[in-house]
């Protein structure tokens, strides 16, 4: 036997020991899913700062603040004392215009009669009739004022405008108020809406997921994706994912949204440095052949491609030993 042969022999058998020591994992076990994390807090889904279209001294203002309130109750009372003395001028106002519209009818009715006897001018009953005309525009002029000065009066008093919890008041009993000022906060009891901050790097991630979850003051509340926003911020850039709880919950709770991914990626334990290019050792037959990963960095997980088979064995233990030159003839 000759050296040159004796040499490849032994070439084989080291290659042969060192296949053998090697082990391998399906694709499956080795890949992970990332779990992606951003700040979220529950917002209610109306929060009202709650005033008067009117101004006047408040009387009564019996809500406190935590208080749960229903749809129409009442929240507060101003006095009214004025308002109820305009509407009752009002409508007298309407009465007086309306027995001078009664007695403009009987006196045109009765210069009608005259003047079919001649007893009366045609300018005479022309006259008539355009007083009569004038009292009609000033009945509908004072039932609108009567109108008004009802509602003057209906809006001395504020009610809730949807089911919710007082948040905070603003004025106490005895101040005087003017019209949109704030006297209380009202915060919807409505089911919230998460919303969270999500870069946008992270946005198809989102949308793929199959699962969401609110985790906050130790609880974990599961969610479902409502929309995304299409506008990015400027500075964060980064967008706002609004999500419904599936579960009662908390208003106002500040935690984190959890999603996992849906792409699997390979550890960066197993991606190695060859020729400088990145990648992982697979076994193809009984030989180990390097992969390489166009998107992988140094220390940081990488997505596994997409036309890698699940069972795609790769080389566990014994990875680091082997050779770069054996390797590469494996190739």
């Amino acid at each position: 036997m000759t050296i040159s042969r004796l040499l490849a022999l032994l070439a084989l058998l080291s290659f042969a020991v060192q296949a053998a020591e090697l082990t391998t994992r399906p694709l499956s076990e080795l890949a992970v899913y990332p779990v992606y994390r951003v700040n979220a807090t529950a917002n209610p889904l109306d929060e009202a700062q709650l005033g008067t279209a009117v101004s006047g001294r408040i009387k009564t203002l019996p809500v406190r603040v935590g208080e749960t309130v229903k749809r129409g109750a009442t929240l507060l009372a101003l006095n009214d004392s004025e308002y109820r003395i305009e509407r009752d001028r009002a409508k007298a106002q309407v009465a007086l215009v309306a027995s001078q519209l009664r007695l403009a009818e009987t006196q045109l009715a009765q210069n009608r009669m005259l003047a079919k006897r001649e007893f009366l001018s045609a300018d005479a009953l022309r006259v008539k009739e355009t007083e009569l005309a004038v009292r009609k525009n000033e009945l509908a002029v004072t039932r609108q004022g009567l109108a008004a000065a009802e509602l003057a009066l209906s809006r001395t008093t504020l009610t809730a405008p949807f089911d919710g919890v007082i948040r905070s008041r603003l004025a106490s009993v005895g101040d005087y108020v003017s019209p949109g000022m704030p006297i209380l906060v009202l915060a919807a009891t409505a089911t919230p809406e998460v919303r969270a901050s999500v870069p946008v790097s992270q946005i198809a991630s989102v949308r793929a997921a199959k699962a969401w979850v609110l985790d906050a003051a130790g609880l974990e509340v599961p969610l479902r994706l409502v929309r995304v926003s299409p506008l990015v911020d400027r500075v964060a850039q980064a967008q706002d994912v609004i999500f419904a709880p599936t579960r009662p919950m908390p208003i106002g709770l500040a935690g984190e949204v959890r999603w996992q991914g849906e792409r699997p990626m390979l550890p960066p334990a197993y991606v190695q440095q060859r020729d400088g290019a990145f990648g992982v050792y697979v076994m193809t037959g009984d030989a180990p052949v390097f992969r390489p990963l166009t998107e992988a960095q140094q220390g940081r997980p990488v997505r596994v491609p997409t036309d890698w088979p699940a069972t795609l064995p790769v080389v566990d233990e014994g990875r680091f030993q082997i050779g770069l030159k054996r390797a590469g003839a494996a190739q």
